[in-house]
Parts: C-alpha cells; structure tokens; sequence
C-alpha cells in the first residue's frame, strides 16, 4: 500500500507542479496579483504535502524491508539497523532524487510563506520553482521510480553497501541537498529580478537571506562528507578530488563570490551583473553535479551506477534550466546599469573585486580538471586522469596571492574616491609576529614541508590573526556594541576558512604514516606514541562479524589509552571495510587501520599522525554558525 500511495503522490507533485506556472502565466494580467498570490500559496502547500508524503511511502517502506519495492531490495536488508534503514532510503540514486525533491518543496513552501517581497515578484519566483520541481519529479517518476514494483517477491534484500552505514552519511545527503537544492531558490530570485529588471539593494536584501542558508548548509554537507570520509574510508585522508567531491566544490566556490558581491549590491548597488550572472551559474553547477552523480560516467565511491539514459536526461534537464537561465541574463544584462559610484583599487571593495577574479580561476581550474578527461575519453579516445598533484600544485599557486589581498582588506577601507588609509599601529605589528613565530615553530618541528607550503602557512595564521584583531579593534567597552555583534558572523565565518587552511595545509605537510606487517605482541612508535599489539578478538555485530585489534597507546612511558580498530565483514553483502580507531588529542590524531593476516600470523597495520585536522571541521562548523548567526542577526533587526 505505501508504494502505490508514494507513486501516486509523486505523480501528484508533477501534475500540480506544471500546473501552477502555467495558471500563474495565463492568470497574472486577469487576476488581482494579491489573489493570485494567495492560490500560489495553497498549490506550493499541496505541492510540499504530496512530496513529504511519498518520502515518508519510502521511508516506511525500508522500515518494513518491503522487499517487492526494488529500490528496497537493492538497498536494505531485514538485518540492517533502522537507523541505516530509514537513511538507506536516500543512500541510492532512486532515493536521493526524492528527497532532492521533498528538499526542493520545502524551499519553495517557505519562500511563499516567509518572503515579504512584491505579490508580483513572488509568484514568477514560485512558478520559476515550480517548473524546477517538475522537471525533478518528471524525472524522478518516469526514469528513476523509487516505488518500481519486482515480481516474485524476493525473501531478502541485497543490503547497503558498508561504508555507507555510517553516521556521517545518514547526515551528510540531507544537508549537502539542502545546499544544493537552496541555489534553485537563488536562480528563481535572479530571473525574476531580470524579468523585472529590478536588480537593486531590496533584491539583495531579499535574497540574504536564503543564500546564507543555502551556503551554511552546502559548507555543512560538505565537511559532513569529509568527516565521513576520514571516519570511514580507512585511508586516512578526508578529500582526495575525487570527481565527485570536486562537483560539491565549484558551486561552493561559486557561491562564495556570489556572498561578496550582493554585500556591495545591497550597500552601494554596484556588482548587478556579476550578482546575476553568478546565481545563474551556481545552480548550474548544482546541476551539473546531479547530472555527474548520475549519469554513470564517473567512477567513484559517491556516484550511482546508472544507465546513461537516465544521464541523458539530467543534461536535457541542464540544458533547459541552464540555458534558459543564461538566455534571460544575456537578453537583460545591458538594462543593468550600476549606481554611479567608484572605487580605488586599493581598497577594501577593490581586494574583494580581486578575490572573486581568485575565486572565478579557481572554479575554471576545478571544471577543468574534472571535465576534461571525460572530452578527452568521449572525443579523442584517450584515456587522461587528473589527480591530486594538479589541484594541490595549482591551488596552491593562487592562494598565495589570494590570501595576501584578503589580508590587505583588514588594513583598508570603503572609501571610494580616494586609496584607503593604512591602519598601522603596534598591534598590526605584534600580530604579524606571532604569525612569523607560528609559523617557524612548524618549520623547527619538522623541516619535510616546502617554501610553498610555509608561505601559505605563514599567510593563513596572519589572516586568522588580522580577521580576530578585526573583530577586537574597538575599546572593550564597545566590544558588545552593535557593530562589533554585526561583525560576529563575518568573523566566524571568515575564521573558519583560515582554519580549514591552516588545518589542510598541516596534515598535508607534516602528517606521519607507517605501514606494516606485525604480530602480536609487538610494538611500532609514532610521533609520540609507542604502539602495542596487545590481542585480537572476534565478535559479531547486528549485520557483520568482525575482527578486531587491541592495541595499547603509551606516551612518556605510561598507558595512555586503547585502541580498537576492526577489519568488518558483511555476510549479505560479500564486503568487507575497514573501521579506524582514532585517537584526538590538541596536538593532532593518532589513526589506526587494520587489515588482513598472512599465513605468518602477520597482520596488516596502517598507523597515521594527523597534525591539527580537527581545524578542517572546526573551520566549516564555523562558516555554517556563522551563516546562521548572519540571519538570525537580519531577522532580529526586521522585527
């Protein structure tokens, strides 16, 4: 029963989604805009119900190990926790779409409900959603059904895959969909303000709003799925520029020039066109990650192994959306005339113009990097791969001079007529002291890192530094003043991008690996620690049997903790993963993995020290409270 009701309500959520713009279009000159507003209001609310209600249908349906659902079958098992259960659901590409979907309604529901713009404004927004929300549930329900019937009934499931019953994946889709899915909501703004031809400073203050959560939460999702990655994957490593991870970046990056520029749009209504044009652009590039997850053309542990039709109709999809996007921007962008206002170049608008250069180069060698084997492989018949070494070398590069203008920022001002004054006092300079003491301890630590390596070093801590002394600039009396609370968010967040800096550039310098044989008994030192292989043991959870290492940590010859790693074996599945045990302290994490034993009685052993890479996921925690903090700070000030 809870798959025909699913399927129904996602035939549902098509029907009424075509629907509303095409009543919104034929009604918008008969009707009074404050009624049509109102009918715009009860069709999203329908249009959300339905969506919820088939991804409950499929929720319920895992619960139940309905195993006549095929989704259900190729993803579950009776043996599976429920927790994996209810996450399993959109752990596959049939399920991922629907709550893709229900994450797309509930955007739509709450503009139509929170947004307190003109009537006429709202409902091109709404019908712009819409048409969006009925491209993904035709998609959905005519290619990708999560509710396809298989008959005869199997008696089991195929379970989900092992490394995805984690608790950083049952996270990491909802949030990173919920970024992704945000941008749609950015693109609809855009093209009503291009419709309208009303680019200006309440679009931008309108539009705040919905851009800081859709970029907190694509931050989230993506440090969720970094955090998973070096949890689960047993390799030590948290991104690696998988194809995959790369598309979660470039609308990342995208939206991080978006950010900068509407700041200037809605102080001084300068920036219109690469306001436009960049929300336009991060939902492409939205697209054009679902459209590499799912098309079957990557390899990689994130993608789902889909026929290439369905990969043809996500680039129709593109195409559609996309193209329309670019064709109403390139008929309108002319009639964007900015506010007669200059800047000097040095000052703190014309660092910020510069970065988004930065930012829009690093997005092109990204794209690059990711696209051009599959031209290359499609059109030539050759067969390139672009690893780590290109975009470490190349971003490497421009994050020098990227992060030398972000700090020159601190020491500049708005002023637009005349080059901004320096602020040079004895705290600017004890701060760029500690910065160079900082940074030579590294080096003093151990002397393995390159000049490159210590520069950025150098460079992020300095940034970290000036982006507090900001914050700190006033009297203490006047630290909680309103300014000083108004720069809160900014600090957060732009604290937290010098700690992933800081955090990345560490691990990759100074971390310490060791891969060995051992047996028990034995012993093995890393950084500070003596390693003991004390025992093995053998238990059997829920759905896996495992093998697991006792291994005793000592530091400064006395017992310091024990630690667990498992080498797991899934029955049902015929799989087997690894499970780090991982050690925190300040200083860094201690990591282990084992794996198989020889006919020696030798077992495999991986040992790693991770300096500082907790700063990595501090950095994004920051920039996603400090997205949040932003709009809860504007909500207070509207009421």
């Amino acid at each position: 029963m809870a798959p025909t009701i699913g399927f129904a309500l996602l035939l549902l959520v098509f029907s009424i989604s075509i629907f509303l713009p095409v009543f919104s279009y034929v009604s918008f000159k008969k009707s009074p805009t404050l009624q049509l507003e109102q009918i715009t209001k009860v069709l999203t609310s329908l249009i959300f119900l339905s969506a919820i209600g088939a991804q409950i249908a499929l929720i319920i349906s895992y619960v139940n190990s309905d195993f006549s659902v095929q989704n259900v079958y190729q993803n579950s098992h009776h043996l599976k926790p429920l927790i994996y259960k209810i996450s399993g659901s959109w752990g596959n590409h049939e399920g991922s779409m629907l709550l893709l979907i229900s994450v797309l309604c509930g955007y739509s529901l709450a503009f139509v409900f929170l947004s307190k713009i003109a009537p006429e404004k709202k409902v091109i927004i709404a019908s712009t959603q819409s048409l969006i929300i009925a491209a993904f549930s035709s998609f959905s329900a005519f290619t990708s059904n999560p509710f396809a019937r298989i008959f005869p009934t199997p008696s089991e499931g195929l379970g989900l895959n092992p490394v995805l019953q984690d608790v950083g994946l049952a996270m990491h889709p909802p949030m990173l969909y919920t970024g992704y899915v945000g941008f749609s909501l950015i693109f609809s703004f855009a093209i009503a303000g291009l419709l309208l031809e009303k680019i200006d400073e309440d679009f931008a203050a309108r539009l705040k709003n919905w851009l800081f959560f859709s970029y907190g939460f694509l931050t989230l999702g993506i440090g969720l799925g970094s955090w998973w990655a070096y949890r689960e994957l047993g390799w030590g490593g948290y991104w690696f520029w998988d194809p995959v991870e790369n598309v979660s970046l470039m609308p990342w990056i995208a939206a991080t020039a978006l950010i900068h520029c509407i700041k200037f749009l809605e102080k001084k209504e300068i920036f219109k066109k690469w306001t436009a044009f960049l929300a336009i652009l991060t939902f492409i590039l939205c697209l054009l990650g679902i459209f590499l997850t799912r098309s079957g053309i990557l390899t990689s542990v994130h993608s789902f192994a889909v026929d290439t039709q369905r990969g043809f109709f996500v680039i129709l999809l593109i195409s559609l959306i996309g193209g329309a996007g670019l064709l109403i921007f390139g008929s309108k962008a002319h009639r964007l005339e900015n506010k007669k206002s200059e800047f000097h170049f040095w000052s703190k608008i014309g660092m910020i113009l510069v970065n988004n250069y930065f930012l829009v180069l690093s997005l092109f060698i990204v794209v690059l990097g990711t696209l051009y084997p599959l031209f290359s492989q499609s059109f030539f018949d050759q067969f390139i791969s672009i690893g780590p070494q290109y975009y470490n070398k190349l971003f490497a590069i421009l994050l020098v001079p990227f992060l030398i203008f972000l700090s020159a920022s601190y020491f500049l001002n708005y002023s637009e007529k005349t080059a901004a004054q320096k602020i040079i006092n004895r705290s600017n300079s004890l701060i760029c002291l500690i910065a160079i003491a900082l940074t030579s301890l590294t080096f003093f630590y151990d002397k393995r890192a390159e000049f490159l390596q210590i520069t950025l070093l150098f460079l992020a801590i300095l940034s970290a530094l000036l982006t507090i002394l900001f914050f700190f600039r006033h009297k203490k009396s006047d630290l909680f003043s309103a300014e000083s609370i108004a720069r809160a968010p900014i600090t957060a967040a732009h604290l937290g991008f010098a700690l992933v800096l800081i955090g990345v550039i560490l691990t990759s310098s100074f971390d310490l690996t060791k891969e060995l044989n051992i047996k028990e008994k034995e012993s093995i030192k890393i950084a500070d620690y003596d390693i003991k292989f004390s025992a093995v043991d053998y238990f059997k959870g829920p759905n896996f049997v495992a093998r697991q290492g006792n291994f005793d940590v000592i530091r400064d010859d006395k017992f310091y903790t024990n630690l667990n790693p498992q080498l797991r074996f899934y029955p049902e599945s015929d799989q087997t993963t690894n499970e780090a045990a991982i050690l925190h302290s300040f200083f860094g994490d201690l990591y282990l993995v084992i794996g198989q034993k020889d006919e020696n009685d030798f077992y495999a052993l991986r040992a790693y020290f991770k300096p500082f890479i907790y700063l990595i996921w501090l950095g994004c925690a920051m920039i996603f409270g400090g997205s949040m903090i932003k709009i809860f700070q504007r909500i207070l000030v509207k009421l």
